[in-house]
């Protein structure tokens, strides 16, 4: 088992000088990118992460993915970076299908590294990251048969269940410096979609809009799709406008049932998927992180 010292937590050093955002990735489709390490000045450490897999929030952009990954670069100098984006066309109007499809490449760069000797830790941020995670699980095991081999994943801002002033929040984020004009026909269509969303949502059977919402939410805790010695860590907060911390709580409990390890952080006076700026800042988030990732390969305490 890993000692304490091995599993020390990284300080977050200064950025590097800023470049173009994402510019160390290889872009492998529209919506997949691989960061691949130069050949490393040291000996990876067996306790680090090979692999990195982050699902990023709806509409995302570049500057902001761009913060999250640079600083997984920091802390595991050794590890590649599969990353992997979303759009809200992507999440409300694709078919499953399609956005497993969509997802293929990022199932061949999991499966370019050996799974028996991958160290794999997900990250993934709202409910736009969480379906791009059971996207690609379930493309997974349609390919290979089995499950995805995960050591932790770190649940961001998530998951939760359409409510409507929640929603209208999340959807016209993308929205807010729009021409006054454009931004009133936005807010309409938005309005009449959320509408549409939480009625079938609330009211109808779950069979009904399984594949939107019900789908992932389920998935997390599915054994067919996810090995049962993922480490499943949520980290979420009371401020955030978009996710409601009861959901999180809620789906928490039910995957603790269900046989997983689970690890939950509710951090202050966050905004969502900003948990880095609530209470404690960029070192207790990062720090966080890293000691789940210690937890995910058996090392350290809860």
């Amino acid at each position: 088992m890993p000692s304490r010292t091995e599993l020390e937590e990284a300080p977050l050093l200064p950025s590097p000088a800023p470049t173009k955002p994402l510019s160390q990735f290889r872009r492998l489709s529209p919506i997949v990118g691989l960061y691949e390490p130069r050949k490393p000045s040291r000996v990876p450490s067996p306790y680090e992460p090979t692999t990195i897999l982050f699902c990023s929030w709806m509409n995302a952009t570049p500057k902001h993915i761009d913060y999250y990954t640079r600083t997984y670069m920091r802390l595991y100098p050794s590890a590649r970076i599969i990353l992997v984006t979303i759009t809200t066309k992507q999440f409300m109007f694709e078919s499953e299908a399609r956005r497993r499809k969509d997802v293929a490449q990022a199932v061949t760069a999991l499966l370019a590294q050996d799974p028996s000797t991958q160290r794999l830790h997900v990250h993934s941020l709202s409910n736009g990251g969480a379906k791009r995670v059971y996207n690609i699980a379930a493309a997974h095991k349609t390919t290979t048969g089995k499950t995805l081999q995960i050591k932790s994943h770190v649940i961001d801002s998530a998951p939760g269940i359409p409510r409507f002033r929640r929603d209208i929040h999340a959807l016209t984020v993308p929205a807010r410096n729009l021409p006054l004009l454009p931004w009133l026909m936005f807010m309409s269509v938005t309005y009449v979609v959320v509408s549409v969303v939480f009625v079938v949502v609330n009211w109808m059977p779950k069979s009904f809009w399984h594949q939107l919402v019900w789908g992932p939410t389920f998935a997390f805790y599915n054994k067919e799709l996810f090995d049962e010695k993922c480490l499943k860590a949520y980290i979420y907060s009371k401020e955030d406008l978009a996710i409601d911390w009861r959901d999180v709580e809620a789906h928490a409990k039910v995957t603790e049932e269900k046989g997983y390890r689970v690890v939950k952080k509710l951090v202050e006076g966050a905004e969502h998927a900003q948990m880095f700026k609530g209470k404690g800042g960029e070192q207790d988030y990062w720090g966080w992180v890293q000691r789940i990732w210690g937890l995910g390969i058996g090392g350290g305490e809860k």
